[in-house]
């Protein structure tokens, strides 16, 4: 045969090969029964029957009343069985448990014999054993008001006037109109052995029986119980809040004793119904806290999670949540703050915090089986503000009958006290909850700046009792130790004064050629022994000194409501410089003021951007920036400068610029960062006329007059021997005698 021959050969074959292949899964397609071969097992011997398949007509091993025939029918049908469901599959599935459903799950409590009820424990009295105050109602078992003690700090400024510290406006971390119940369980979840399904009941609206035999000053015990629809008891929650009073100091080292900011939460659940398999819940954490700040809005929502065996601190705001795209208008915006590796979770301000912390910590994880933030609206001064809730997520865990499952919360609710949360907290990581960058910029290094800054003040205020002269004393020791730099920026500016006939020498040789101009003028510098920028040496050699103090201003504990005048200095009822903290309010308004002309296009972006420089809407006047400014201006007027040009000119205008912008950032900043600068600058004015008195002042022709005296220069200090006072006196003598010859 040829060639052409074997080829048609060969593909009549393969055809034929492939129409005899595919026959029979097309007429078993078509014809399902023409499937089931005559050499099938029979029922009685299910052993033999092949491994991937399971006849539709087999019966069930497992008897009728287990598994009812029309459940499997309607579940499973015989068609699928026999071609779609894996072999593997079929296997397991052979001994079929039957699905249960879950039973509808109701709240037994209190709310049908008694209403809801409040119980407070701790104490916020003055001088009294505790530090907390908390005041818990029986619906939800919520915190609905936590309290610190008025021994240690007060809300306002203005309370510092009241003779009778109990009549204090108390600082409260969890107020009564919050907009969700603090510490509820928003969803305790129940599975049962049997069910795919879990049931879900909400317990922070329920009233809960309170235990009268465990309620005292110092605890207070709830209970609950959750029911099926008809009443057959499931299970029983009780919920357990415990205040401890103030330790007694020690008498090795006698004094007042610590403070103690704890609350201990203790949920416990007990299993009924013994079909329970599996207990979870979501349980609310605190709300956020009262705003303090009128520039900037610390409150956040924070986490801490394990990270490389150190707790690693996640914080959100509730302007940064948003809702998932794609998501239902109605649809909640919340994110994820922690998965497993959850330490603790809680909200946060600039001064104070309140944290809910699951045990035992540790880098294994917790029953938390994560953290969420979401977002809600509240209105503040007329506005809508965005807020950021916290809900800890509980994993389900296996409970038995008769064996409660017991988890242990404690709860800090404090201020944010650098070591008080070193001491006590350190190993948890709740000493990064103090934002010492949160006010400014993220430099490298700011954070220890300003915990350096807190500890001088510290050492200065145990010396003078007041934090405004700590701060002056602290620019004196700056000054002091920045003399010479300021020395070498003075001399190196009066230096440059004689440079004035040879640079516009060289402006008006290359003029035309910027480059070599600027080339030139760099070589006469260092001919000279000059640097052009000295002149701004000693302020960005302060500058992140300004910055630090600026941060532990904001955020230090121990600097909220520090006075530097003392109340019989100003009027009853002002508190023009009583807190450190916060801008001096020489004259105060109730009404925010704003600046008009924000709707305008274009104009109304700058009139925004100035606004928010601002701090927001003005409510007082603040003389303490205008000082500031002025003193700076004075500063720069007596800081030497090039003669003539146009560096002359371009640093006069930087000088009235940094002016304005200094005045308008800082206008609304912290008092005690207004009263560093102006003292500042005021000394630095001081400094510099002195200098000037210790340079000659150049001729017209740029050069510098011979000193008056031989030997050291008078900016050493060194004083004038007798021999040279008296040399002096007789040169002068000599002149007026000459100059009398002259006359005649």
């Amino acid at each position: 045969m040829d060639r052409e021959t074997v080829i048609r050969t060969v593909l009549v074959m393969a055809i034929v090969l492939a129409i005899v292949s595919l026959w029979g899964p097309l007429m078993r397609r078509f014809n399902p029964a023409a499937e089931r071969p005559s050499e099938a097992p029979r029922p009685e011997t299910p052993a033999q029957a092949p491994a991937e398949r399971v006849p539709a007509e087999a019966p069930s091993e497992e008897p009728a009343e287990e598994v009812p025939a029309p459940v499997l029918a309607e579940e499973v049908p015989a068609p699928v069985l026999a071609e779609e469901v894996p072999a593997s599959v079929l296997a397991e599935a052979a001994p079929a448990v039957p699905v249960m459903k879950a039973p509808a799950l109701k709240v037994a409590g209190a709310g049908e014999t008694e209403a809801a009820r409040t119980v407070v424990i701790g104490s916020a009295r003055y001088g009294g054993d505790f530090d907390l105050e908390a005041e818990i109602t029986s619906r939800g078992t919520a915190v609905r008001r936590l309290t610190l003690a008025r021994h240690r700090v007060f809300k306002t400024v203005t309370d510092r006037y009241k003779k009778d510290p109990d009549e204090r406006e108390a600082m409260d971390l969890v107020e009564p109109g919050a907009p969700f119940p603090a510490f509820g369980i928003a969803e305790l979840r129940v599975k049962f052995a049997g069910s795919l399904e879990r049931e879900k009941v909400d317990l922070s609206e329920a009233v809960w029986r309170i235990d009268r035999g465990k309620t005292g000053p110092t605890q207070v015990a709830f209970s609950i119980d959750v029911e099926t629809a008809d009443g057959k008891p499931v299970l029983t929650v009780v919920k357990t809040y415990s205040a401890e009073p103030r330790p007694m100091a020690e008498e090795e080292s006698p004094g007042e004793s610590p403070p103690q900011y704890e609350i201990e939460m203790h949920l416990t659940f007990t299993a009924a119904d013994p079909r329970v398999e599996e207990v979870g819940y979501v349980l609310q954490g605190p709300p956020a806290l009262p705003r303090e700040g009128i520039r900037t809005d610390f409150r956040q929502a924070v986490a801490g999670l394990w990270s490389g065996g150190e707790v690693e601190v996640k914080m959100v705001p509730g302007g940064k949540i948003k809702a998932e795209k794609g998501a239902p208008a109605e649809a909640e915006a919340k994110t994820e703050l922690a998965g497993p590796s959850l330490v603790w979770v809680g909200q946060v301000d600039k001064y104070f915090a309140v944290v809910m912390i699951p045990q035992k910590p540790s880098a294994e994880g917790t029953f938390a089986a994560g953290a969420e933030a979401f977002r809600y609206e509240v209105t503040e001064s007329g506005e809508e503000q965005p807020l950021a809730g916290v809900r800890l997520l509980v994993q389900d865990l296996p409970i038995k009958p008769g064996e409660p499952l017991r988890h242990d919360y404690v709860i800090f609710a404090g201020p944010k006290d650098p070591d008080l949360l070193q001491e006590s907290y350190g190993h948890l990581g709740l000493a990064d909850l103090i934002l010492w960058t949160r006010c400014c910029v993220d430099i490298p290094g700011l954070k220890n700046i300003s915990k350096f800054m807190v500890v001088i003040l510290d050492g200065f205020h145990a010396l003078v009792r007041n934090y405004g002269l700590a701060i002056i004393m602290l620019v004196v020791v700056l000054q002091v130790v920045l003399y010479p730099v300021t020395l070498w920026s003075t001399k190196s500016m009066s230096k440059m004064q004689t440079l004035g006939p040879k640079m516009q020498a060289l402006r008006e040789q290359h003029g035309s050629d910027k480059q070599r101009l600027n080339q030139e003028m760099m070589r006469l510098y260092k001919e000279e022994g000059i640097n052009p920028v000295s002149g701004c040496l000693p302020m960005v050699v302060q500058m992140p000194i300004w910055i630090g103090l600026y941060g532990a201003l904001m955020v230090a504990i121990n600097l909220r409501h520090a006075a530097f005048l003392p109340t019989w200095m100003v009027p009853e009822g002002s508190i023009f410089l009583q807190d450190l903290a916060q801008p001096d309010a020489l004259i105060r308004w109730g009404t925010p003021f704003f600046i008009p002309g924000q709707s305008i296009p274009l104009l109304g972006w700058l009139i925004g951007a100035l606004q928010g420089m601002l701090g927001g809407g003005i409510t007082s006047f603040n003389i303490l920036p205008f000082l500031m400014a002025g003193s700076m201006f004075l500063q720069q007027r007596m800081t030497p400068t090039p003669a003539a040009g146009g560096q002359a000119q371009q640093q006069k205008q930087m000088m009235g610029f940094m002016m304005v912008f200094m005045l308008v950032i800082l206008y609304n900043a912290p008092s005690g960062l207004c009263l560093y600068i102006f003292t500042s600058s005021s000394l630095r004015f001081l400094e510099q006329k002195f200098l000037k008195k210790r340079f000659a002042k150049p001729r017209e022709g740029g050069a510098v007059p011979p000193s008056p005296t031989k030997g050291k220069p008078l900016v050493s200090g060194r004083k004038k021997s007798l021999a040279e006072h008296a040399e002096a006196w007789v040169r002068k003598r000599m002149d007026q005698g000459k100059g009398a010859g002259k006359r005649k």
